[in-house]
């Protein structure tokens, strides 16, 4: 695959990374959001055994937007330690720190998803955004956030952080890939079950994969299931 460079002005509501496509004029959106710690630039390997020609698909992995204290190479969508408490033990003072740095988050996702969109002259719906991780809660709030109708998300070894209801008619209509590996030991396999429970009370439309023996990461098998995904969806 070939880097592609799009031009981008250091605009304060850009977040930044790179881009690829094997196509000159790509017919479809992959927006990839990397997990806490990890980066644009190392997430966006997986671009390579997920693409399959025939879906003419640019690729574009993004920084999270700001960088965690004394890792300069790492980054975080929102803070794990709100006010110094780690966010499993947070409270509603804590949780609305998080609650706003999400937001600000989504904000950049938005327009930095526009900016691509306009550039690629593509429309919301060629486009899917997945996430690995924190990066798939993200992925989740993005979509609810939305009044449009995305392609298709994928929320990887992630989960639901708001079981609050927002009423939104695009993401009813929005496919939803969600998968776990039944060994992980960062984020349990009990976030999977309460996310899937969530997602069918809701009646939104998603398919559901434990993937047997994976632990916290991307599989093969991860990977397979999730093109079927795009395949039926493109």
């Amino acid at each position: 695959m070939k880097q592609e460079f799009i031009h981008i002005d250091f605009m304060d509501n850009i977040l930044k990374g790179p881009s690829i496509s094997k196509h000159d004029k790509p017919s479809k959106l992959m927006v990839m959001l990397h997990g806490y710690g990890d980066n644009a630039a190392n997430f966006m390997h997986l671009a390579q055994p997920i693409d399959i020609d025939n879906w003419k698909m640019h690729y574009i992995s993004l920084n999270a937007p700001s960088v965690i204290p004394g890792n300069m190479m790492g980054y975080q969508w929102f803070d794990l330690y709100p006010g110094g408490v780690y966010i499993s033990d947070a409270g509603p003072k804590e949780y609305e720190v998080v609650n706003q740095e999400i937001e600000e988050a989504i904000s950049k996702l938005k327009s930095t998803i526009d900016f691509y969109l306009e550039q690629l002259q593509l429309e919301i719906n060629d486009c899917f955004v997945m996430g690995f991780s924190q990066g798939g809660i993200i992925t989740f709030e993005l979509a609810r956030s939305l009044n449009k109708t995305l392609a298709g998300i994928a929320i990887l070894s992630g989960r639901i952080i708001n079981k609050e209801e927002l009423s939104n008619k695009y993401l009813q209509k929005t496919p939803i890939f969600i998968s776990h590996g039944t060994h992980d030991d960062v984020l349990p396999i009990s976030n999977f079950d309460k996310s899937v429970e969530y997602l069918k009370n809701k009646n939104y439309l998603f398919e559901p994969h434990l993937i047997e023996g994976d632990t916290h990461t991307i599989s093969p098998n991860t990977i397979s299931l999730f093109q079927k995904f795009v395949k039926k969806n493109i």
